[in-house]
């Protein structure tokens, strides 16, 4: 079998043991670096791993997509398949073959093999548009995790669904095995933006009753997450700010009074950074590795980057970044017109600022990025689409990282950056309000990034500005680079607050003292 620590490591020292050793089953479409669209692969990479070092022992389950070959990935076929009813309780039944490898600190990976929904190209969709066969598609699988579940042979404690995609589990629980299942469920939303909501006609598509019928309506159509929000036994989110706006009209995205009636059971919960990976000091993607008593060798990643981009080497320039996807969401409606405006008024060769783009999404502002290229060429510079190593450049080369979401759960690139040196230019919102303090708000005066409060282009441009005046004034500057590379977003401290979460839940079911 293929060892997967060696591509994806979490640190454990100081880590403390639970008080109770859980058998979790952790339900994924995405995990990094296998299959990976955003955040999701990150944290399904990582938390598995935290929670086994405090003693628990986890399985985690996805997909088996097209470019994952499981002979080239040396995988373990279980002689057993895994046998899924896809109407009813036991109706018009289907095999899945299972795949299992080692993902390091004692995790096993799981993969669901069933060629009709994943031998194919994406994993949600292709060239920007999703399969039509979606809804079948997610509900297959949640079924799939449910029936792993039973079958396995693991007397499992808690299933940790993530996202849409997994959330219809709870219903099929309720629904066919809820005295013969006894384990509970936690459903951790990363972007209540993204629901799978579908045609009502989709509904015959899950194979669950009418009796579940009212579970899954919304909007007069069926939703995937309401479904779950409303059934699993635990709810968290990616951060706490972002737990108390869901909860509001402007970000619960028609949910918000289902989270607020869910309030008691649901929780915010900060991911956190795997610095085994994102850290200056080990990077291996990264040309000269650093940390903060050598901080000159940020200083030659820099002169690399705007080399390798095309950019005048300038050390005296601030060099700012986007690493993200480009849509409205994540602020490039406010951002490109922002920078446009800052170098308009740049007169002399020695002020403003350069910027570089990595990243893909909506073609209007892939085609916007592209037209500021062009008019600021010794400015300005993109790559369109996506390379984690290329990542890692640009946010360890980088002076500002410029994260001005619209809404933003819990952002990662954020955390990486600060961990490099790299200060973040934010919009006070979710996650990114939780972890960014403003230079000019730290008691001390010291702050780990720059926050605006309003989403618009007059405040982002201000506040770049203003971080782009600051970096001039070295004596500042080196001690924020400083702080901000200290702070600790462990994972560890992330999978002590899942734990918990998932104790109270076994509690709420009375299955605690019975396990």
């Amino acid at each position: 079998m293929i060892d997967l620590t060696k591509l994806i490591r979490t640190t454990s020292e100081g880590t403390k043991r639970a008080n109770r050793a859980l058998n979790i089953a952790f339900a994924t479409t995405e995990f990094a670096p296998l299959a990976k669209t955003g955040g999701l692969g990150d944290v399904a990479a990582a938390l598995p791993k935290a929670l086994a070092d405090r003693g628990h022992r986890v399985a985690v389950i996805m997909p088996l997509y097209k470019h994952l070959d499981p002979e080239a990935m040396r995988l373990s076929k279980r002689l057993r398949t895994l046998s899924i009813p896809t109407k009813g309780k036991a109706g018009k039944i289907v095999e899945a073959t299972i795949w299992e490898t080692a993902a390091g600190n004692g995790v096993r990976l799981f993969f669901i093999d069933y060629p009709p929904f994943f031998q194919r190209e994406g994993i949600y969709g292709y060239d920007d548009s999703s399969f039509e066969d979606n809804p079948e598609r997610f509900a297959f699988f949640s079924r799939a995790v449910v029936e792993f579940v039973r079958q396995f042979g693991i007397p499992f404690d808690v299933v940790h669904l993530n996202d849409w995609h997994t959330a219809l589990a709870p219903t099929y629980i309720d629904q066919f095995y809820k005295k013969e299942l006894q384990v509970a469920t936690v459903l951790t939303v990363h972007n209540v933006a993204y629901q799978g909501s579908f045609d009502a006609a989709k509904f015959d598509a899950t194979g669950l009753p009418k009796a579940a019928q009212a579970t899954l309506t919304h909007d007069g159509g069926i939703n995937f997450l309401k479904a779950g929000v409303e059934s699993a036994d635990a709810i968290t989110t990616v951060s706490p700010n972002y737990a108390d706006e869901i909860r509001t009209s402007e970000a619960g995205c028609g949910l918000e009074d289902l989270f607020e009636k869910r309030g008691d059971d649901l929780t915010g919960i900060l991911n956190g950074a795997d610095y085994a990976i994102w850290s200056p000091d080990v990077d291996h993607n990264i040309e000269v590795r650093f940390d903060q008593g050598t901080l000159n060798g940020k200083r030659v990643n820099k002169a690399k980057l705007q080399h390798d981009f095309k950019l005048p080497v300038r050390p005296i320039l601030p060099m700012l970044a986007f690493v993200g996807r480009m849509t409205e969401q994540k602020g490039l409606d406010i951002l490109v017109p922002a920078i446009r405006k800052l170098l308009k008024a740049v007169t002399d060769e020695q002020e403003g600022f350069q910027f570089v783009f990595l990243g893909e999404g909506q073609a209007i502002y892939e085609k916007q990025v592209l037209k500021l290229v062009e008019e600021f060429p010794r400015r300005v510079a993109c790559h369109i689409g996506y390379s984690e190593e290329m990542a890692h450049q640009i946010i360890a080369s980088s002076d500002m990282l410029v994260v001005p979401s619209r809404f933003e759960p819990c952002g990662l690139t954020q955390i990486y950056a600060m961990r490099y040196g790299t200060l973040p230019i934010v919009h006070f919102t979710g996650g990114l309000a939780d972890t960014v303090v403003d230079a000019d708000d730290d008691e001390d005066g010291i702050g780990t990034g720059f926050v605006f409060d309003n989403y618009d282009r007059a405040d982002l441009w201000e506040t770049m500005g203003r971080a782009s005046q600051l970096y001039r004034k070295h004596r500042r500057w080196r001690p924020m680079m400083i702080n901000a590379m200290q702070q600790q977003f462990s994972w560890d401290e992330s999978a002590h607050e899942y734990e918990d979460t998932y104790y109270r839940a076994l509690k709420e079911r009375g299955l605690l003292d019975k396990k």
